[in-house]
């Protein structure tokens, strides 16, 4: 192989380099749920998966249709049919689906990067999201950190460094706070988070911010996209790679004109 090529080989190697380990682990507090498949033809609203409900903003638009960019739900960067965090879920029986009712992250990463996507909600001008500290069992209720407020919308971005446990909360204008841990909030032992796996490293998280007494049970309500950030350790590498390659090149050129 060339110089020439082997430089291409080398400097491609480093920037398609995964920039980070995968998105932070998410974890329950008690109970036996893992990540389940489903695909589209699996959304009739009939609150199977638990997330799947027909939505009072419109036809076709809970987070699911929202996530496949089908019925009448847009939404930027439509990831797909991506895992849902749940019980036990036949796709092709369109049976079981159950949220857990307290699930929380440990962190594999730095930082974080969430990324507000969407709010069909009647109160997208007053709801704040942000994450809290918890324990290793997802136990306790540390302090909160607020990320988005009312008034930020669609394309706002938050970079935040969590605790090596954490979870996410929503509190509305009526002063209720829902967390994922449910136990803990204003809707004892009912999830209003739904999350869901990729693509890549990254999660998705839908949101409800009605009581469920009177809400339609859709996870539209907010829609907030979570990645890691770079590793510096990583960047450096690649600032590293980049220069080394840069000083080989101009050697090759030298030598070649002598």
């Amino acid at each position: 192989m060339h110089m020439r090529k082997v430089l291409l080989v080398f400097a491609l190697a480093l920037l398609t380099a995964p920039a980070t380990a995968l998105a932070d682990t998410i974890q329950t507090a008690a109970g036996t749920y893992g990540w389940q498949t489903w695909s589209s033809t699996n959304l009739d609203q009939d609150g199977k998966p638990y997330w799947d409900n027909g939505s009072w903003d419109g036809n076709y638009k809970n987070i699911g249709y929202c996530l496949t960019g089908t019925g009448s739900c847009g939404m930027p960067d439509a990831p797909g049919a991506i895992p849902f965090w749940g019980s036990a879920y036949n796709s092709g029986t369109d049976s079981g689906g159950g949220f857990d009712p307290n699930f929380f992250f440990s962190k594999d990463t730095p930082g974080s990067t969430a990324a507000l996507k969407i709010e069909i909600a009647g109160f997208a001008n007053s709801n704040i999201f942000g994450w809290f500290e918890t324990n290793s069992a997802g136990t306790s209720l540390g302090a909160q950190h607020e990320l988005f407020n009312g008034p930020q919308g669609a394309g706002a971005i938050a970079t935040f460094t969590p605790t090596l446990y954490y979870g996410f909360y929503l509190t509305t204008p009526q002063q209720n706070t829902f967390y994922t841990l449910s136990s803990k909030g204003s809707d004892p032992g009912i999830q209003h988070f739904a999350v869901f796996s990729g693509p890549g490293e990254s999660y998705w998280l839908g949101m409800e911010d009605l009581k469920f007494c009177n809400t339609d049970k859709d996870y539209n309500d907010m829609v907030v996209r979570v990645a890691p950030v770079p590793e510096p350790a990583t960047l450096t590498l690649l600032g590293t790679g980049l220069i080394g390659l840069a000083g080989l090149v101009r050697r090759r050129l030298k030598s070649a004109r002598s």
